[in-house]
This record gives structure tokens, sequence and C-alpha cells, in this order.
């Protein structure tokens, strides 16, 4: 039997996920917007076909509109964001409506210039994905050798902080068949330098296996409940387009909630008759009439997150997907007003659902 559901969503979102460009400079083999290997079909929406990138005047527009209702920024969805020629100026931005920003990094254009940029402007959280501890192992995950100028550009980062507490910097190591033999390596030489080690599976996976991660219980997944995503989060993409949520925005499916530049901003699209349609079904537990959302698991997310403190980390999963090492002696840059890293993933909300701030003693 269907339960019923009175889930609402604010009138603003909590997490504004903004791609400044759909252009990268990998082609990491698992990517399928970007890898070599993985040729989008002749049918694929022309987004993907077309480089797009957002002008200085429309990211100004978007946090005009965003800034009052403070809510958390990651500054990109599928690409690299450092490419983008109004990067620095959506940095600036964040500083200039004091907001909580974050981005996802390849890691290869942190060069000096770079780090004192984003530590003088007080960027709150930035993350390298990784994934590998030795070259031929980083050649499979993102199609480059150059392990040793990750290792380096990470650590150029944190030096540039000298005595200044931010950005938090965190490395990521996506959980794949052939890379997770290193994840035990992966520990031990990066809790040495950062502030956080990010375990994640990779998102087109249903069921990505994260039980080989230490000190880590994978629970029995609970009852179904509406996703949190459609109505925390937006993803908007690099032409205005906004896209259901972070999960979809790499599926080889193409769906627009509607277009911040053309249907009014982001509150107009927000409270349109799209995302009013998919929140509806989900309150109806109805989410096997989206085909997105009927084989999904990632709506998960929407319990509390579960934390466990050993000697060395504060451990925190957000869902069976998702695990964050927060080195304890690292964590005096972790603000708890701001929540940065999104491990309890956004404000509290209309929902219902309680989110803990961690419980560690900071």
């Amino acid at each position: 039997m269907n339960n019923n559901f009175s889930v609402k969503a604010n009138d603003m979102p909590e997490i504004v996920r903004l791609e400044l460009t759909n252009t990268c400079n990998l082609k990491c083999p698992h990517c399928r917007h970007h890898s070599e290997d993985k040729r989008l079909p002749e049918n694929y929406p022309e987004y993907y076909k077309k480089n797009f990138g957002m002008t200085e005047e429309q990211v100004e527009k978007i946090f005009e509109e965003i800034g009052p209702y403070k809510p958390s920024v990651t500054l990109n969805v599928a690409n690299e964001p450092m490419i983008a020629p109004s990067f620095k100026f959506a940095v600036k931005q964040v500083k200039k409506y004091n907001l909580s920003g974050t981005f996802n990094t390849n890691g290869l254009m942190l060069n000096q210039e770079m780090c004192d940029f984003l530590v003088e402007n007080d960027f709150d959280s930035v993350n390298i994905s990784i994934d590998a501890t030795t070259p031929e192992t980083l050649k499979l995950a993102r199609g480059i050798t150059a392990l040793d100028k990750l290792q380096r550009n990470v650590k150029r980062l944190l030096d540039a902080r000298t005595s200044k507490r931010l950005p938090r910097v965190g490395v990521t190591f996506v959980v794949m068949p052939y890379n997770k033999h290193e994840i035990n390596t992966f520990i031990s030489y990066w809790k040495e330098f950062a502030d956080l080690i990010r375990f994640t599976g990779y998102i087109t996976d249903k069921s990505p296996d994260i039980s080989v991660l230490p000190g880590v219980e994978v629970e029995k997944i609970p009852p179904r409940i509406p996703c949190k995503q459609i109505y925390r989060d937006i993803v908007i993409r690099a032409n205005g387009d906004v896209t259901p949520c972070v999960i979809t925005s790499e599926s080889p499916q193409y769906t627009s909630m509607g277009n911040i530049f053309k249907d009014g901003g982001i509150k107009s699209v927000w409270n349109g008759k799209e995302f009013k349609r998919w929140r509806d079904l989900h309150n109806q537990s109805k989410w096997s009439d989206i085909s997105y959302c009927k084989g999904c698991d990632y709506w998960v997310e929407s319990y509390d997150i579960k934390e466990k403190i050993s000697d060395e980390f504060v451990i925190r999963s957000p869902s069976p997907y998702t695990v964050f090492y927060n080195v304890k002696d690292k964590m005096g840059n972790w603000d708890k007003e701001k929540l940065i890293e999104r491990q309890s993933f956004g404000k509290n909300t209309k929902q219902g659902i309680t989110e803990k701030i961690s419980a560690y003693d900071i």
C-alpha cells in the first residue's frame, strides 16, 4: 500500500548547483559527456554537442536572485569549473553575498595563481577528484598518468592557506572495480595532508560497492520516501536549462524543467509546473511514474546521516553511496554554521527531516 507524504519545498532552493561551462579538460573513460570511448548517440540533445558557457552578466543575474536567500552554491555539475571564463567572477559573487561555496575539480588547473586566488577570496571548500594512488590506475580512472602533478597541486593549495583556515580541501575517490584495491593506500597517504577524504560510488551504478571501505557499515535500505533533491537542489546547466536533480544531470536522457534565462528566472522555474508535478508524484508514492526515479535509489539520502568516530576520523555517510572521512586533527576549519561539505546536504527544510551537525566536539 502506498503512503502519502506532505513534503514541501521552500520558495527558493537551498542548494544551487551551477554549471558555468559544459566543457572539460579531461576525457575520463567513465564519463559519458567527455569520454572518447563513450560516443554520444545521434539523438543526443544539442546541449551535449555544443560548448556552452555562462557570461559574467548571466552569473551576476543569478547571484542577484539567489543572494538574499543564502543558499549553498556548488560551482560545477558535469564539467571542470576552473576552465570557465566566468569562474573567478562566480567565486567573487559567492564572497560578495556571503554564501557557502564549493566545487569539484580534477585539480589540473590548481597553479599558484589559482590557489592564491581561492585563498584570498576565502572560498569555503574545494574537492579534488583523484581516484588512484598509482599512475597506472589514474590512467584507467582519468585517462592521464600525471599523479605527481595532482599531488603537488593539492599540496600547493594546502600550503597557500598559510595561517588561513579556508578553503577546506578534500580529495575524492570514486570507487570502481579497477581501483578499489587502492582504497587503504589512498586513506593512508591523504590523511597526512587533506582535511577530508571522500569516497563515492560511480553515479550511474545502482549498487556501488562501498562495503569495502574501512569503518563503514552498509545497512539495509529503509522504506522509500520522497527524494529530497527535488525539494532542495536546483541544477542549472550552462545554457540556463534546469535539470531535475544532480543524478539526472548524468543521465543519457535530457529533461529540462525550464530555462532560467527564458522562463522568468530561478524562482519561476523552481515553483513551476514541472517541479510541482514531480513533487506531487513523490508525495503520492508514485515515483515509478517518473522514468528517472523508478530505478533510482539515491533517495536514501533523504534519511539522516550516519556518523562514526574512530581514532583518526569522523566518518559521516549521508547515503549508502557516499562516505566522508574527516581527519579529526584537521577539523578546526569546519564551519558548523555553513556545513560547507554538504555532509548533511543542506539546511533543515519543510520536509521534517532532521539533519544533524556533527556530534564531534570541534
